[in-house]
């Protein structure tokens, strides 16, 4: 893990102090076991996996980052935890079919309600959940690099620039740099952008001048999302926290 993610583990811990993480009524649903037949638990044995670093895509308008399910004794997703967007997450790769540990299961909220989703399997700080494809990404042969999006600019759906559909993207968005792309003479970034109906991300392309994949930039970026949780704390509180924090992170970074 770059020092993006051990920064965000320092980063969690200390909002902890500051606020109540949004979801942590839904702990008291945290899995003990997992349930499953005999024949599941031995065909899944029997299958070899490799790990394959990917980037979480998602976050709410509230700076809450993707859902870490894990299963309960009846076999149903609970959540246990949250991966913060624009952290490196590792999935689950079948090394005979190329593909991602996926499955349907029954995800059950706190207030009881139920409903099948698709599930992939990823290990997350050193432990294994269960989370959306939407929420992360998936480039088989070449791990996609956290990036963040430095001023509002235009995402265009292909390298025609001329008949490509463009969306705005603003600044603070969090995308998964995948590649350099020449058009037209012109410096641009294949990315993968978060989005409800694209499992493992949706292809687009920015100029190269608008995005940054430096783990600072991305670091910074974090920081800012996560305080979009604490609006009751004073201005000047909550801008010492970020400039305290910041300071300290990259003073390890300089560190290692």
């Amino acid at each position: 893990m770059n020092v993006v993610t051990k920064g965000c583990g320092i980063l969690l811990a200390a909002f902890t102090t500051l606020a109540v993480l949004p979801g942590c009524k839904e702990k008291e649903l945290q899995a003990t076991g997992s349930a499953g037949s005999a024949a599941k638990a031995k065909a899944a044995s029997e299958r070899v996996f490799r790990h394959h670093s990917e980037t979480v895509l998602y976050a709410d308008k509230e700076g809450n980052g993707a859902s870490l399910c894990t299963e309960n004794e009846d076999g149903k997703m609970v959540w246990a935890d949250e991966a913060l967007t624009g952290d490196e997450i590792v999935l689950f790769v079948d090394v005979d079919t190329g593909k991602p540990d996926e499955k349907k299961a029954i995800r059950l909220f706190a207030n009881g309600k139920e409903e099948e989703m698709d599930f992939v399997r990823v290990l997350y700080f050193g432990k294994e959940y269960w989370t959306l494809p939407i929420f992360i990404t998936n480039q088989k042969d070449a791990s996609s690099i956290p990036a963040v999006i430095e001023e509002d600019s235009y995402n265009y759906s292909s390298t025609d620039l001329v008949n490509a559909k463009t969306t705005k993207i603003t600044a603070g968005t969090f995308v998964a740099w995948v590649e350099n792309i020449d058009v037209d003479g012109m410096a641009f970034v294949k990315i993968l952008t978060y989005d409800w109906n694209t499992p493992y991300g949706k292809e687009g392309y920015v100029k190269k001048d608008v995005i940054s994949r430096d783990s600072h930039d991305v670091l910074r970026a974090q920081v800012a999302q996560a305080m979009l949780r604490m609006k009751d704390l004073k201005p000047f509180v909550r801008e010492t926290v970020m400039d305290a924090m910041l300071a300290k992170f990259e003073a390890d970074d300089r560190d290692r």
